[in-house]
């Protein structure tokens, strides 16, 4: 055994010696060639045909790795320039460097031939020179190079690119059209230095990044996405079909955003026209103002309004519901997770006969708490709404907290095994309704007799500041106990 070892080493050195050998004779010997791999070592500059703007309305660069820089010029031509530092071990056919060009219907096509293999680019780039008084589409398509606008007179109309992992810095310029970008993992950012023109921009990426966070952007259309991150400030619509899609969305305002997606985190400052997202897995949704009727939808993730200004329907299975400063209606739905709500002081009194624009709960949770204050009504759901239920509904364990600001209309909280507490204003009239089947209940309000309450399972009904109303308050519970207070008796620990 052991000379079998020592014979597999001697085999070993002796290819690996060749090999050196092999690597000295291509470094020393110029131009040779072993097994068709070459060494190459390039120093040399090369320069396209120069083309007259006038014949000319859309370019096409086309690339591999090289850095390419689109500048302006003085000159009314379109060119190509090229300077090539390779070197390295490449297959032969792949050692050249060449430029081809041509035009057809008025498109000016640069086919860029660069060597790659084992061998470092070191300073070498491609400059493309477009006058600065031109408009032009501009379709850019390489592999992994960086490529740089940086040029305060260029202007271009519409603008295409495609790569797989080169970067995109857009530093300087003017974009007049639409953005047609196929990322793949690269990241293009535009700089606040960039003139744009309420640009549409259709995305499509597998985990590169956009970035625009000083720009004011049209219509976004996200066509592919596995866990990109798309950064901007303003737009006016956003749109994403994408279920399986992860990733991070942030945007600092938007018109109307249509989403879905799965694991993906959402973070807008503030939705003007309205939302309709979808997150299928993990996501969370953070809002910090909606100004219009929004639906948002996640399986495990959080939903969280900071200033909700509009109806909203909110439905998670197991994440939290957070919704700060309502002034509408909010109609929630949750399976494991806890929701809170917080009507805005300044939210209008409710109106029956106007009731999505006055502050209205509707909420169904199975387990978890909600937590709601300053609600007045807690409305009643038509039957064509997508979430069937009537007033405040408990399905399993859930508990539920809740004071009101008055009591307007008929509300109804129907408990099961959890827990119900409820606060009311002590000025609210209103015809009070309560039950429970196991569980206990204590109702202690100041306005009524019975040592301003009762501890009875049965139906009780009880006239609270009135002789007579169309407002009603309908509580019950299963196993769960109910505890009912008006506002004086619990600031004084009753």
């Amino acid at each position: 055994m052991k000379k079998v070892g020592k014979y597999i080493i001697i085999t070993l050195l002796m290819l690996l010696g060749l090999c050196c050998v092999g690597v000295l004779y291509l470094f020393f010997i110029p131009k040779s060639s072993l097994f068709n791999i070459t060494y190459i070592n390039h120093n040399k500059q090369l320069q396209s045909e120069k083309y007259n703007i006038s014949n000319v309305v859309q370019v096409d660069l086309n690339s591999r790795a090289y850095d390419v820089n689109i500048l302006s010029t003085d000159e009314s031509f379109v060119y190509v320039e090229i300077n090539c530092n390779s070197f390295g071990f490449v297959l032969t056919k792949n050692k050249d460097t060449s430029i081809t060009s041509y035009v057809n219907n008025s498109v000016l096509t640069f086919n860029i031939i660069e060597p790659y293999g084992f061998a470092v680019k070191n300073n070498s780039y491609i400059n493309l020179y477009i006058p600065k008084t031109s408009n032009l589409n501009l379709n850019l398509s390489n592999k992994k190079a960086k490529t740089t606008i940086k040029s305060s007179n260029l202007q271009i109309n519409n603008l295409t690119y495609s790569t797989n992992s080169g970067n995109f810095n857009f530093n300087e310029g003017k974009i007049n059209g639409s953005m047609n970008l196929n990322l793949d993992k690269s990241v293009f950012t535009l700089n606040e230095n960039v003139q744009t023109n309420n640009n549409d921009v259709k995305l499509s990426m597998t985990s590169g990044k956009f970035y625009a966070t000083k720009s004011t952007l049209g219509n976004i259309e996200i066509t592919n996405n596995e866990r990109g991150v798309i950064d901007i400030q303003n737009c006016n619509n956003f749109i994403e079909n994408q279920s399986s899609a992860g990733g991070q969305i942030y945007i600092d305002k938007v018109e109307y955003i249509s989403l879905t997606a799965s694991d993906t985190i959402v973070e807008i400052t503030d939705v003007t026209d309205g939302a309709i997202i979808d997150l299928k897995g993990s996501g969370k949704i953070t809002i910090n103002k909606v100004q219009a009727y929004s639906t948002l939808t996640t399986k495990s993730g959080d939903i969280t309004i900071n200033n909700c200004d509009a109806t909203v329907i909110l439905h998670t299975d197991t994440g939290n519901i957070d919704v700060q400063n309502a002034m509408k209606t909010v109609s929630i739905k949750t399976n494991h997770g806890n929701a809170t709500v917080n009507f805005s002081n300044d939210a209008k009194h409710y109106s029956p006969s106007d009731e999505t624009k006055t502050r209205t709960l509707y909420a169904t949770i199975h387990n978890g708490t909600l937590t709601a204050t300053g609600v007045e009504h807690i409305g009643v759901a038509d039957e064509n709404e997508e979430f069937n239920f009537t007033g405040l509904k408990v399905t399993g364990n859930g508990q539920i907290n809740l004071s009101m600001n008055d009591v307007c209309g008929e509300n109804s909280i129907a408990g099961k095994d959890g827990n119900i507490n409820v606060v009311v204003n002590t000025s609210s009239q209103y015809i009070l309704k309560t039950s429970s089947k196991t569980g206990n209940v204590r109702v202690n309000l100041a306005q009524i007799e019975q040592s301003y309450g009762y501890t009875s399972q049965e139906e009780q009904t009880t006239l609270v500041n009135c002789s007579n109303s169309t407002n009603t308050l309908t509580v019950s519970t299963n196993q769960g106990n109910l505890t009912l207070l008006d506002n004086l008796m619990y600031e004084n620990g009753f």
